[in-house]
């Protein structure tokens, strides 16, 4: 009799965030977990870098990685179905493996992300993230730095990240502001005891960005 196989080891748990790669495709996909039963993941739809689901296309392998407790795991599925509520129903197709890669990379991406502080709030796009922080540009405020003082390193900012299937929300600090040549407010950020949930869902989206990155011969980014 086969050994049961681990959760988060074997195969990913549920609610954990996913980098799916279709086999013989270079684009990698973000999903997550909802539930596992059987040999079977069921998961989110996944979606590319902009946030469009993906076609389901019955039988296809896929290679579906996440974050365990001993780093990134990796294992090859094989779509078998699609729930009544949308799911897409993964049949586990052989063992699970270990994928190496850097602790806290940071990766070009580029997510609708908001900034808030006392009454103020820019809105603006990730440059590129990483489970440490984020460097995002914001669109103009013509009374920042004029009528409104800039925030300093120890202003409480709450920043909410677009994630496609998730948003995230949470404190970061602000480490450095940087001078452009046009009204945008470059800054780079830093997540503020993240969660682990939190943190696992920004490596997905990392993991993935690096994928696709790779597959277009950006190797320079690792």
């Amino acid at each position: 009799m086969a050994a049961p196989r681990k959760p988060n080891i074997d195969h990913p748990g549920r609610d954990t965030a996913l980098s799916i790669l279709p086999l013989g495709r270079d684009e990698a996909l973000t999903s997550r977990v909802r539930r596992e039963a059987n040999g079977f993941l069921y998961v989110t739809q996944p979606r590319n870098g902009i946030g469009s689901g993906s076609i389901f296309v019955d039988r296809d392998l896929l290679e579906v990685s996440w974050q365990s407790d001993d780093g990134l795991r990796s294992v090859p599925t094989e779509i078998a179905g699609i729930t009544s509520e949308g799911l897409w129903k993964l049949r586990i197709a052989g063992p699970a493996s270990r994928v190496q890669r850097r602790e806290s990379v940071r990766a070009p991406i580029g997510l609708r992300v908001s900034i808030s502080w006392e009454d103020i709030t820019l809105i603006g796009s990730t440059m590129d993230l990483s489970e440490g922080g984020l460097l995002a540009v914001f669109r103009p405020n013509g009374d920042l730095g004029l009528h409104i003082p800039y925030p300093s390193r120890t202003t409480p900012l709450s920043l909410a990240l677009d994630l496609y299937s998730d948003e995230l929300v949470t404190p970061v600090q602000l480490v450095r502001r940087r001078r452009r040549n046009d009204s945008l407010h470059e800054w780079s950020l830093r997540f503020v005891a993240l969660p682990p949930a939190s943190a696992d869902l920004i490596r997905s989206h990392v993991f993935t960005a690096l994928r696709n990155a790779r597959a277009r011969g950006l190797a320079a980014i690792y």
